[in-house]
């Protein structure tokens, strides 16, 4: 028997509480409430009160990140799922007005758009402003803060789902075709569209091998029999495809 969704939703505050708190020590918590829309039991997670994360530089407020989970359970009614995340990054000491970028997740994206994708919301003095203070307390945080040129947005590398989980061609084509009307025929995003099951059914592979007994886990909860049948010992675990930035 799973937990509740409130009490899976409270241990993911939780857990996000002690992540940010391991950079950030006296930041407020997480917290998991109830929404009342809709006709499905879900539960927004953030923080109380909602100010944001301050993230400073020689203890000057550089940034502020703000974030917002929407949670309910996945299709198998057992385990939280993520139905919608916002990652917002604002420059100063204030979660206010618009940030220079953003991370958004849509479990249930509308029509064309990606379910999960990044809008860069700042302009080149914005974005040079920030970079232009960054701290030393990295090699490439080091370079950019002594660097006597102006500072460029497209020196800022974002992640996006690193070894295993990064974005595909298909994507790239079908971003272009979506948001800057590149033509198209329905038999082309057609087997762009296959094309990307097939990568992602592919990295779902090597995700299994890189840590074959998570796998495993997951499948006797669906109520699959798994079981080691060979003499020799199973293979480890290998985390570093999963951990790597």
């Amino acid at each position: 028997m799973s937990e509740s969704l409130e009490a899976q939703a409270r241990a993911f505050a939780e857990e996000l509480t002690r992540t940010v708190r391991l950079l950030v020590p006296d930041v407020s918590p997480f917290r998991a409430r109830a929404l009342v829309t809709g006709d499905r039991e879900r539960f927004a997670v953030r923080q109380e009160p909602d100010t944001g994360v301050p993230l400073l530089v020689e203890t000057q407020p550089l940034l502020t990140l703000k974030v917002k989970y929407e949670c309910a359970l996945d299709g198998v009614e057992r385990y939280l799922a993520v139905e919608e995340s916002d990652f917002k990054v604002h420059p100063g000491d204030k979660a206010a007005g618009e940030p220079l970028f953003r991370y958004h997740y849509r479990r249930a994206a509308k029509g064309d758009l990606p379910s999960a994708h990044l809008h860069i919301h700042a302009h080149r003095d914005a974005a040079a402003f920030v970079m232009a203070g960054a701290g030393e307390g990295t090699r490439r945080g080091k370079r950019r803060a002594r660097s006597g040129d102006v500072p460029h947005l497209y020196e800022l590398h974002f992640p996006l789902g690193g070894h295993r989980f990064r974005p595909c061609l298909e994507d790239v084509l079908e971003m272009l075709v979506v948001e800057l009307g590149v033509d198209s025929t329905l038999e082309g995003l057609e087997s762009l569209r296959a094309g990307r099951e097939e990568w992602r059914r592919k990295q779902l592979r090597s995700v299994v091998r890189d840590d074959s007994d998570e796998a495993a886990d997951v499948l006797r909860g669906l109520g699959y029999e798994v079981r080691w049948r060979r003499r020799k010992p199973a293979p480890d675990r290998h985390p570093t495809r999963l951990r790597d930035f």
